[in-house]
């Protein structure tokens, strides 16, 4: 029994001090092929478990035609984007990118501090909803968007971390940056 604390420290500390270096995710415009693995689970050639291009469970984010976070879950897709003024706005895009009115599409958001999220309400304004409230202060809000694009369809719910930083290497916010750093 006077082991057991120094034993469970020892394998703790041995577990823990190799999970810092390993990446947390992958880009499909990142050369891994060619990567030394260097701190990989697998070595070079050995990706059995992913595809090249099948990086399912990574957060591959695209922003959209205002610089917002397209939501690609839901047709037409949807771009969230905060607004100079704090409000949400959601607009829908068909396959080639051309904004599509919003017909029947319903929208709430929650986001905010989780000790008091903010649920958002939206109404139409020419070709998308804008949220009738402001974000509140603050940033790296747990964020949940949930759409239903017609009143018979299910919800279909994202969740993100609404990062509003400006991001050091491309002209977009950090919760629609898409340089996977």
């Amino acid at each position: 029994m006077k082991y057991t604390i120094p034993i469970l420290t020892a394998v703790g500390f041995a577990f823990l001090s190799s999970c810092g270096d390993k990446p947390k995710e992958h880009s499909n415009n990142d050369d891994h092929a060619e990567d030394d693995h260097e701190g990989h689970d697998h070595a070079a050639g050995e990706h059995d478990d992913h595809a090249e291009d099948d990086h399912s469970g990574h957060d591959h984010i695209k922003a959209g035609p205002n610089k917002g976070r397209m939501i690609s879950s839901v047709t037409p897709q949807a771009e969230f984007l905060v607004m100079d003024d704090g409000r949400v706005q959601i607009s829908f895009f068909n396959a080639d990118m051309k904004t599509v009115a919003p017909a029947g599409q319903t929208v709430s958001v929650i986001s905010g501090e989780r000790i008091s999220p903010l649920e958002m309400s939206f109404t139409a304004e020419g070709n998308a909803l804008v949220s009738t409230e402001a974000l509140p202060k603050g940033n790296n809000f747990p964020t949940v968007v949930a759409i239903k694009t017609s009143p018979d369809s299910e919800e279909v719910v994202t969740k993100f971390t609404l990062d509003l930083s400006d991001c050091s290497s491309c002209s977009n916010k950090e919760y629609a940056c898409e340089c996977h750093h």
